[in-house]
């Protein structure tokens, strides 16, 4: 028994090495294309095998200068001490990292602005000759320099143009000094107007659009009570595109009513759609269940018009429904919030045993705080254990009633159960949550989504003894507050998701809808028409698609996956199929087809255009003070954002820390599920 224990040991270690492998090894490989830290250039993992039995043993990553082997549990503090301190022979501190692009965001140390006077004075060697520039030269360099600016907007301070070195480094390599009004001023028009013409001509080729606004409910604003809310304003185009329209100042007062919120929207579909309001096919917003009203209002006042809240905002309410009301989720923040106040994994005494802090109580926090303190619990569990047994030990247990509820906790195997059963339930929401902001589903897939919600959570209740019936109560609550008669039409209409019945024909999942739902597509579909008679073609035509579907070579063609290179996902071949397939093959459907082609491209998600909030409350003063650093700041966001979106690029590159916490192989159980 013990050696098929230990047995089932080794290989679980095996394979944790292998994925920690092949994790560091994805990593190493981008960041020689450029999308990683430098240090990888230097730094080769290598996998070491048992002779006898061929698995894996041990991760080491070989420093390709000198041949050294070091430990691979973190690769940035051995490139730190290996590299940079000169404990390697052969790599030259000098050096310029190799595979740096020069659009890569820089820390957040480069937004600090550093005051001239605190710098030592540069001083320039006048036996250096300068390079002689040509004025097309210099005039083109500080251009690409202006584009750098634009393209890091937010995430590099324009104080850096004023610093001492970079102006040394410019008069170096042959160029003039440049200012912030260089960047901010012609450059920035030119730029503007280029941007702006490229963008009136993408929105004037689409047919119709779906605006998206996020930020109405962004808690990242509210950090600082003197900070500007914005809510940013974008267009999704039929072909799976986007586009920055602009962004709201909304100010520092409280968040708008549902009255403000839809005066805002249709003051800007009319901006956006230049008079011909019928080619808005809908609002997509993260409005909360108050401020949903002035959807609904829009709906009404519209009646072409589908207009649904944010997907992944749903979740993270559900999210929040399960810390308010399950017992497990309260019980388990409430011990782990006090835990974390109170052991204070710093600041130990002389016989390091962890020091408690009587004067330190509880409170209740939001739901980022309390699964932040989960999580901290989570990686000091071997900690909080050694604490207690050595407490236990020297017989020092504190009359503190607190301190002896804690004590009682931690040798509880039951709180380590239930820390155990609220940490997956965590990683469960979040893992859906990365997926819905990366895949951005459409409508369609709402009702899929949420089933699948439903599989997870069942799963999550069965493997922990949890009560499946209040879990799934606050699940269908949350689903009632956002379904939308959209998403069953959408799910119908969409040749994506056509099932090959026993004939080989590809017919609509009817089956999946229950009868409300079922209405819920002939309502959807009446009220998207444009008269009466439009709308019993509908009905006709809704009826011939139910009993015919869809050519099955079609069918197959929209339906084609393949393996995403990155990610190893199944991905649709043509995301845009199921509205070609509509538009150029079903022309048979003359009224159902302008319904579907309508429907099927809405997005569920705000994708929003992330930016540092910070830099342009610096960038625009108070918006009140004067209408110039508004319009400024509009101006960088149009062209940086417009830019990013056409480039489809990441603004934020996490990917490195998240995969090297994926593929962490610690040895503890519950310290890896947080990991």
């Amino acid at each position: 028994m013990a050696a098929l224990c230990q047995a089932q040991e080794d290989d679980m270690f095996s394979r944790n090495l292998h994925k920690r492998y092949h994790g560091l090894v994805m990593i190493r490989t981008r960041a020689i294309r450029g999308k990683g830290a430098w240090y990888w250039s230097h730094l080769e993992p290598i996998l070491f095998r048992n002779q006898d039995t061929g698995t894996a043993k041990s991760l080491k990553l070989k420093c390709s200068l000198c041949r050294g082997l070091f430990s691979a549990s973190n690769p940035s503090r051995t490139a730190s001490e290996h590299l940079k301190r000169g404990t390697c022979p052969e790599f030259q501190n000098g050096v310029t990292p190799k595979f740096r692009k020069n659009n890569r965001l820089l820390p957040s140390v480069a937004m600090i602005h550093a005051p001239c006077s605190a710098v030592k004075p540069i001083i320039l060697n006048p036996h250096i000759s300068r390079p002689q520039l040509t004025q097309t030269q210099i005039d083109t360099a500080l251009d690409l320099l202006a584009e750098w600016f634009y393209m890091s907007c937010g995430y590099v301070s324009l104080s850096t143009l004023n610093h001492p070195k970079f102006q040394a480094f410019l008069h170096q390599v042959g160029l003039p000094q440049v200012n912030k009004d260089s960047i901010l001023g012609r450059k920035l028009d030119y730029k503007y107007v280029e941007a702006k013409f490229e963008f009136e001509d993408k929105l004037h080729d689409a047919m119709f659009f779906q605006m998206s606004t996020n930020g109405w409910k962004n808690e990242d604003q509210k950090t600082c009570a003197q900070s500007e809310a914005f809510v940013n304003v974008t267009l999704n185009l039929p072909n799976k595109s986007s586009l920055f329209h602009k962004m709201l100042f909304l100010g520092t007062t409280s968040t708008p009513n549902s009255t403000d919120i839809k005066e805002l929207l249709s003051s800007i579909i009319n901006e956006v759609s230049n008079g011909d309001i019928f080619r808005c096919a809908g609002v997509v917003a993260d409005v909360g269940n108050v401020n949903n009203d002035a959807l609904l209002e829009l709906e009404l006042q519209y009646h072409w018009m589908v207009n649904t809240k944010c997907q992944a905002k749903a979740l993270q309410n559900l999210l929040n429904d399960f810390f308010k009301c399950l017992p497990i989720c309260i019980q388990t923040a409430s011990l782990c919030h006090k835990l974390v106040r109170i052991f204070n994994p710093q600041k130990k005494s002389s016989n390091n045993i962890i020091c408690l802090n009587p004067q330190l109580t509880f409170t209740h926090d939001q739901t980022s705080a309390a699964i932040s303190s989960i999580k901290n619990v989570a990686r000091m569990s071997c900690t909080l254990n050694e604490a207690a047994d050595q407490v236990l030990h020297n017989q020092v247990i504190s009359t503190d009633p607190l301190d002896e509820e804690l004590h009682v906790a931690i040798r509880d195997p039951k709180f380590w159960r239930d820390l155990e059963c609220v940490v997956c339930l965590i990683k469960l929401m979040g893992t859906l949550m990365e997926e819905i902001e990366e895949e951005k589903p459409c409508l369609g897939q709402c009702l899929p989504l949420w089933e699948e919600l439903k599989g997870r959570i069942k799963i999550w209740c069965n493997s922990f003894s949890v009560e499946e019936k209040q879990v799934m109560e606050l699940v269908n609550i949350q689903l009632s507050k956002n379904y939308h008669q959209a998403w069953a039409a959408s799910y119908i209409l969409d040749p994506l998701y056509l099932i090959e019945d026993n004939c080989g024909r590809y017919l609509p999942p009817f089956k999946y809808l229950s009868s409300e739902q079922e209405k819920d597509v002939v309502k959807i579909i009446t009220r998207l028409t444009q008269n009466e008679e439009e709308k019993h073609l509908a009905l006709m035509e809704l009826m011939k698609w139910r009993t015919k579907g869809l050519d099955p070579v079609y069918a197959q063609a929209v339906q084609a996956k393949e393996r995403d290179p990155v990610t190893g996902k199944m991905k649709v071949v043509n995301p845009c199929g199921s509205r070609l397939v509509w538009e150029t093959h079903l022309t048979e459907f003359q009224v159902l087809k302008k319904v579907a082609v309508r429907l099927i491209f809405l997005q569920a998600t705000t994708g929003s255009v992330k930016m540092n909030h910070t830099y342009f409350n610096l960038l625009c003063g108070n918006s009140k003070s004067g209408n110039a650093a508004v319009e400024r700041a509009q101006k960088l966001m149009f062209v940086s954002s417009n830019g990013r979106l056409g480039r489809k690029e990441l603004t934020y590159n996490e990917e490195e820390e998240k995969i090297l916490g994926c593929c962490s192989c610690e040895s503890d159980q519950t310290e890896s599920l947080v990991s």
